[in-house]
């Protein structure tokens, strides 16, 4: 039968092996991770050129002064109706739909398009000239879509 193990030796490392292998780990996160490390070293250069570098540093540093001033500014008078109006609008922005808000700033976009090209015309435009416009699908929709949003902004809010 085999002996019982009683006796445990640990391998010991020394404190030049222990900070080579600190650095070849390092050194193996280093290439593993260089395009994040160089947008953190871009980020950080451009964060110095800002001088905003030295503001976040002293933040950090003293941030138990910076937030008891910046509440003690936040509970002023003044700003009260500012801090009420930010959570009625996180709220506002929660209901509204986004890909409809996308939608109708393209076709504003085109619309300001359009009417930047007409505004270069020195031409007037009759009532004749209204009612075949009409003819035309592009402004026809445009037209119908107008008087849908007039409709729509009448009417009283659905609670």
């Amino acid at each position: 039968m085999a002996k019982a193990i009683t006796k445990i030796k640990r391998m010991e490392m020394n404190q030049e092996q222990i900070r080579a292998k600190k650095a070849q780990k390092l050194e193996d996160e280093i290439a593993d991770n260089g395009e994040s490390l160089e947008k953190a070293i871009e980020l950080i250069r451009a964060l110095d050129e800002a001088g905003m570098l030295e503001a976040l540093t002293a933040l950090v540093k003293h941030k138990e002064d910076a937030i008891e001033n910046i509440v003690t500014e936040a509970n002023k008078e003044r700003y009260s109706n500012v801090l009420e109006n930010i959570s009625g609008f996180m709220f506002l922005l929660g209901e509204i739909d986004v890909s409809k808000v996308q939608e109708l700033s393209t076709r504003l976009n085109q619309g300001m398009e359009g009417a930047m090209k007409g505004s270069k015309r020195e031409e007037k435009t009759s009532v004749m000239d209204l009612a075949k416009a009409l003819r035309d699908p592009e402004i026809n929709q445009g037209v119908t879509m107008m008087l849908h949003f007039l409709k729509g902004l009448g009417r009283a809010p659905e609670n």
